[in-house]
């Protein structure tokens, strides 16, 4: 593997996972709203995804925007 593909792959990846949990939590606080609405008691698991996955979402982007500056500043 060359050394300039692997920060690549690690942006790539982080970028995906960031992405991807960003709109699970969305999706589940969505759901979660829904469920108030209906008046029914919403799935526990569900409740701590849409909490905590977006802060979890919000820390990866931060450290993909450092991945970035120091693969910017390597090069």
């Amino acid at each position: 593997m060359n050394t300039a593909e692997a920060p690549a792959t690690v942006q790539h990846v982080v970028t995906v996972l960031a992405a991807t949990l960003a709109v699970v939590s969305i999706l589940s606080l969505a759901f979660v709203l829904v469920q108030y609405m209906a008046g029914a008691t919403p799935f526990t698991a569900l409740v701590a995804v849409g909490l905590y996955g977006l802060p979890v979402a919000f820390l990866l982007l931060i450290a993909l925007l450092l991945l970035r500056i120091r693969t910017r500043r390597h090069s």
